[in-house]
């Protein structure tokens, strides 16, 4: 009797729990297919495999889940690569810029340098990378500038010394990053090297001193002379040609600085036109030194030439520039020369070039000046240059003439052994009638 009212309520129960353990089988499985799916996603995402779908039974929440981290994983992978090729741009960039670039994050590390950075602080992108800015070089100045903007999140610029790897001046221009929220999240610091324009300024600067300095002589004693002769020495006929003699030298020497600067300017700014043609060099010693004979004899100096070629010697020059080049050479050499002295051209040949030289065994040059004899107005005994009537262009005029025949100018000198001043130009070769 029991049986009977329980048994299809057992049955019923029975077939229920089998239904709901089913369902919960078949959730169970969609789940962990799922799961699987899931885990398949992420280990192909992360082997760079994106182009792989992965099967998810489940299609309620979990499939969802799924699709969502695909998609996640997919815009992330995209904007990985946008942020490389980004950054492969940003490196291409600042590889070709000539001046230093170096990128510090909030914390005053540097993140990012280039080639140019590297150059001019003397220190490796390894070396660099990772470390506190004012750990880069030791430059203190820079360092401190790059403190001072990131402190007050604004823009400087300003002039610092550095003194490694070499004595330069550095151009510094610090740029802090601010974040949408205005907070400073590091700087961009740029490097120009001004050291050639410094340089450059100074000799400007320094040129029109000279030229003020050589002009303001001359013409203080034609006014003086003038001003003694309208007070009555003219009437005073030996004394005024005296005057007059000496105003004349004075207007010469004005000319010859006016006629230096204009050639050197001229030179200087490529505006001579060479004329090269074969030019036999012991005629042109030989006819330099006929030239300064007569002052050779004055000075108690003895003038000679040398030729160190078998046969002719040949140079492929402008003739009447490569005249200049030992006239100003000669010139300068008389003024250094005490009587006694000698002085002696020569020329000699060195491979497909053609070497001179004019020797002397003058007052000679001290060491410290041997490498500005070529500088416009510089002179190492003022005094007896300007007395010499030298323009204190004319070494500057050699050294430009030489490099305008593609040659190098140089000097060896000791004090009291005298100088040895030389210049090379393109020599002829000669073709004999036998190999013709």
């Amino acid at each position: 009797m029991v049986w009977g009212v329980w048994g299809p309520v057992a049955a019923a129960l029975a077939v229920v729990l089998m239904v709901i353990a089913a369902w919960t089988g078949w959730r169970l499985l969609r789940f962990r297919s799922a799961q699987v799916a899931l885990m398949q996603l992420l280990r192909h995402r992360r082997e760079g495999r994106m182009d792989v779908r992965v099967k998810v039974l489940e299609r309620g929440v979990i499939g969802g889940l799924v699709d969502a981290v695909d998609t996640l994983l997919a815009d992330l992978e995209t904007a990985q690569d946008e942020t490389l090729q980004e950054r492969s741009k940003l490196i291409s960039i600042m590889s070709h810029l000539v001046s230093g670039v170096i990128v510090i994050d909030k914390a005053g590390k540097i993140i990012l340098v280039n080639h140019a950075t590297e150059e001019l602080l003397g220190i490796s992108e390894a070396e660099i990378v990772g470390r506190w800015h004012w750990e880069a070089g030791h430059h203190y100045g820079l360092s401190s500038l790059v403190d001072e903007a990131i402190a007050g999140g604004v823009v400087l610029k300003r002039e610092v010394q550095l003194h490694k790897p070499k004595d330069m001046t550095i151009e510094a221009h610090v740029t802090p990053i601010q974040q949408a929220s205005g907070v400073v999240a590091g700087a961009v610091v740029l490097l120009h090297d001004v050291s050639e324009w410094k340089r450059l300024e100074y000799m400007r600067s320094d040129f029109v001193a000279n030229v003020s300095h050589e002009l303001k002589t001359p013409i203080t004693a034609l006014k003086g002379f003038a001003e003694t002769l309208l007070d009555g020495a003219l009437n005073d006929l030996p004394t005024a040609r005296q005057f007059v003699e000496i105003m004349r030298e004075e207007a010469d020497r004005i000319g010859r600085l006016v006629e230096d600067l204009l050639d050197l300017s001229r030179i200087e700014a490529k505006q001579i036109e060479l004329h090269p043609e074969p030019v036999d060099a012991r005629w042109l010693l030989q006819k330099t030194v006929e030239l300064y004979s007569f002052q050779a004899v004055e000075a108690g100096v003895k003038l000679s030439y040398r030729v160190d070629c078998e046969g002719e010697c040949l140079a492929h020059a402008d003739g009447d520039r490569l005249q200049q080049i030992l006239i100003n050479l000669v010139s300068n050499a008389l003024q250094f020369t005490r009587a006694g002295g000698e002085i002696t051209l020569a020329v000699e040949v060195a491979g497909d070039r053609l070497v001179f030289a004019v020797e002397d065994t003058g007052v000679g040059i001290p060491a410290s000046d041997l490498g500005r004899v070529f500088e416009r107005f510089y002179r190492v005994d003022k005094a007896r240059s300007r007395q010499s009537g030298g323009t204190g262009l004319g070494l500057s005029i050699v050294k430009h003439l030489v490099e305008a025949h593609g040659g190098h100018v140089g000097v060896h000198s000791e004090v009291n052994q005298g100088s040895r001043f030389f210049f090379d130009v393109a020599g002829l070769a000669l073709t004999t009638e036998e190999e013709v």
